[in-house]
């Protein structure tokens, strides 16, 4: 298995920590459980949240990047 990094609104994992706590699993379990289920399906729809919360990543390595771009040059 390989480690990634997510970024979650505070709201969202709250809920995902409660329901993990309701299963009696830890939260990154039920996340994983979570995507591997939503991969098995071909008709697997994205919610608009998992969207905005890649945008937003997208959005801050690319300035990240650009930041470290200009004091490399």
């Amino acid at each position: 298995m390989i480690v990634t990094s997510l970024r979650l609104p505070k709201a969202v994992m709250d809920q995902v920590r409660e329901r993990a706590k309701d299963r009696g699993v830890k939260p990154t379990a039920l996340i994983r459980e979570w995507v591997e289920a939503a991969l098995a399906r071909e008709d697997a729809v994205v919610p608009i949240s998992v969207i905005m919360a890649a945008v937003g990543e997208y959005q801050h390595r690319r300035a990240s990047w650009q930041r470290r771009r200009i004091f490399v040059a």
